[in-house]
């Protein structure tokens, strides 16, 4: 009997994330375009397919920065939030990205509006086509595609989609789309799939399945073009924490801030250790004078 060595592979840190670095944007980054909205939608319809396959959220940094998982749930592009994206990066090295209720005029979301009732009130707001199903089991009109929201309290909320391959998928954010959980599995069904991220990232909240046009003509979204206050402030604290810190924003600020805490913990660390010797050293007086 023989037996076949089964090679599994596994992503490194030093391997490169695909459609650029974050820290490192190149020239193709900026020179990369999309084509026009109303071109994309007019080739848009009522049977347009939607693949777990489809990687092009993530072929590049811009396009997968300035989308999150509304958008990835949405199945929708903007070439104005790319457009955006790259010039908020140069300043700010973030992007702004689309939430639910931006489009139909709500608030900016704060803590309290992190659970599943007001963040499926901004997205049907948004999207008044989009209806709720009981079950996974439940199925939508042909015109439509099966999503699902879930919300981690206080904190955030997010969305998956199921594809024309019966395959669940999601977009975490700024990163790439992916057919996994938290725990690495693949996402047979999004309410039993790990969704604990570590710390206060916990979806623990299942809110339901939706149904979606799949014609892009039939929803919407926006990054909120010209209404930017809200995320210029979140902007300037960035900003002034750079400043104060004397950290260059092409610089990762992460691993900088994180060197400084290990240099100070180190810091405190030497400066505990000289207290012991001096106390040592202190107390060793002190029995030599008492014997004398």
């Amino acid at each position: 009997m023989t037996t076949h060595k089964i090679k599994i592979k596994t992503k490194t840190k030093t391997q490169k994330r695909k459609g650029g670095d974050k820290n490192n944007p190149t020239s193709n980054n900026y020179m990369f375009t999309m084509n026009d909205n109303h071109v994309r939608r007019a080739h848009s319809h009522d049977k347009s397919p939607l693949s777990a396959d489809d990687d092009t959220y993530n072929n590049n940094l811009f396009l997968r920065e300035s989308h999150n998982c509304y958008t990835y749930f949405l199945n929708l592009k903007s070439k104005e939030a790319m457009e955006l994206c790259k010039k908020d990066f140069k300043n700010y090295n973030m992007c702004r990205r689309a939430q639910p209720g931006d489009l139909s005029g709500f608030k900016q979301l704060s803590k309290k509006d992190y659970n599943c009732p007001e963040i499926e009130k901004r997205t049907l707001a948004d999207n008044p086509l989009i209806y709720k199903v009981k079950s996974a089991k439940k199925k939508c009109d042909p015109r439509f595609y099966k999503g699902a929201m879930v919300v981690a309290p206080g904190r955030d909320y997010h969305y998956y989609r199921l594809n024309n391959e019966g395959v669940w998928t999601h977009k975490p954010g700024y990163k790439p789309s992916t057919r996994y959980d938290s725990d690495r599995n693949l996402i047979l069904d999004p309410q039993w799939a790990a969704r604990d991220y570590g710390g206060t990232l916990n979806y623990k909240n299942f809110c339901g399945y939706y149904c979606v046009p799949r014609n892009d003509k039939r929803k919407n979204m926006t990054h909120k073009h010209g209404v930017m206050q809200p995320r210029n402030l979140e902007y300037n604290k960035h900003e002034k924490l750079l400043k104060r810190l004397k950290i260059k924003k092409n610089n990762n600020t992460q691993n900088i801030i994180g060197q400084r805490v290990t240099n100070l913990l180190l810091g405190n660390k030497k400066r505990w250790q000289q207290q012991q010797l001096s106390r040592k050293k202190s107390s060793r007086k002190t029995q030599k004078k008492n014997k004398s």
